[in-house]
């Protein structure tokens, strides 16, 4: 009998171990209250929202927005962070998860981090008749939408490109559920897309003169010797055919839109003098195929018909001294072909409250894609802190240090 007693008081005793003991507690982290069913993901955890198409229509066509989450390790009381990868540049909204502390530090781990993939991508495919129900605008009522979901009442951005354009859009008109934001190299969503395109072609003009530059001023470059004389060679190839098939003044910029916008202009230039020798693979890899309707689709949800023919035309009407970058004449000029966007930018009106938003704005001072004057302006004009760095590349959050350090610091504050 004393032996089946102090077998209870021993079985009752370890259960209640077993109840109170550390590794069993509920930590910050785990303590949500979202209405998102997160599954496994290898390290992370990933999950979709389901959202309207066209969000106050009378539709019942909807998508599945893809999350992927990383849980906050350290701290009592995580803030929620928001990755807004861009469209076309940098990584996906999964990478951005899986990698998040490799990319970001262990500051991150303060976070719960919820990476958000935008329409049209990967994670988020669009149904068929509304692939071109992309643009910025339904996206800042996507962002609202996985806000509400997960119950709280504030969120931290990190937003890139197109990404933070997003997150720009939805501070200018809703800045009271935004904690804090750093938003690298975005497009203003207020101002005339017309005339901001006119800011960016001198952008990319002058990311091609700093290119060449630095080719002429670094012994590693193939064609340090002469660099203009080389490029004038290539121009000579290309009308009498004597590179290969696909090499055009086209395929060259492509190229250098995945070159010398990533920051390695090297890469292009030993391209570039492997096919005066004559292998033109090398230069045809980093072109990558013609641009397609379905990589417009981005662009052409965020400006009018009119304006989109505008754009094309002005890039069309550049005469490069020597190359271009990327392929921007030819993907609005498509916009003809689609549905033309019903919700276009250039009309978002801030908020007086946006002024008193926390955000960091920050861009490369040698963007080639975004001209940096454009979003000093915004900023000023909005009064968010601006912060440029000296660096030759598209996107800096993530790939300068110095950058990424200041960007987790701003948003621990």
């Amino acid at each position: 009998m004393f032996f089946r007693r102090a077998a209870l008081v021993l079985l009752c005793t370890t259960a209640l171990v077993t109840v109170v003991s550390p590794s069993n507690l509920v930590s910050a982290a785990d303590a949500t209250t979202d209405d998102i069913m997160w599954l496994p993901c290898g390290a992370i955890e990933c999950a979709t929202i389901s959202v309207p198409v066209h969000k106050g229509l009378d539709s019942n066509a909807r998508i599945s927005v893809g999350l992927y989450k990383r849980k906050a390790v350290t701290g009592s009381s995580p803030r929620t962070l928001l990755l807004l990868p861009d469209r076309e540049y940098g990584s996906d909204a999964r990478t951005l998860a899986e990698k998040a502390v490799l990319t970001f530090g262990t500051a991150i781990t303060k976070f719960n981090v919820i990476s958000v993939s935008p329409r049209g991508a990967a994670g988020t495919v669009m149904p068929a008749g509304s692939d071109t129900a992309i643009g910025t605008l339904d996206m800042v009522d996507d962002l609202e939408a996985v806000r509400s979901a997960l119950h709280v009442k504030k969120v931290s951005i990190i937003g890139w490109g197109s990404g933070a354009t997003v997150a720009t859009a939805w501070i200018m008109q809703n800045p009271s559920v935004v904690q804090a934001a750093v938003l690298d190299s975005p497009i203003d969503p207020s101002t005339s897309l017309v005339k901001q395109s006119q800011k960016n072609i001198a952008a990319t003009a002058l990311g091609v003169e700093t290119a060449m530059k630095w080719c002429a001023s670094h012994l590693a470059c193939p064609m340090n010797a002469n660099v203009a004389q080389e490029l004038q060679l290539l121009k000579t190839n290309i009308r009498l055919e004597r590179v290969g098939a696909g090499v055009t003044f086209e395929s060259v910029a492509r190229a250098a839109a995945r070159t010398i916008v990533a920051g390695n202009p090297q890469e292009l230039f030993v391209a570039i003098a492997t096919a005066n020798t004559g292998n033109s693979k090398p230069l045809l890899a980093l072109a990558g195929d013609a641009p397609t309707a379905l990589q417009a689709y981005g662009r052409c949800a965020d400006v009018s018909r009119a304006d989109a023919k505008k754009i094309a035309k002005a890039n069309a009407a550049v005469k490069p001294h020597k190359f271009t970058i990327g392929a921007e004449s030819q993907l609005y000029a498509m916009c003809a072909q689609v549905t033309e966007s019903a919700r276009p930018l250039g009309t978002v009106k801030p908020s007086n409250a946006a002024k008193d938003a926390r955000v960091l704005v920050t861009i490369a001072r040698g963007d080639q894609v975004i001209a940096p004057s454009v979003v000093r302006a915004m900023a000023k004009r909005l009064k968010w802190k601006y912060s440029p760095v000296y660096a030759n590349r598209h996107l800096i959050v993530g790939y300068d240090n110095a950058t990424t350090v200041a960007a987790m610091k701003f948003l621990a504050n």
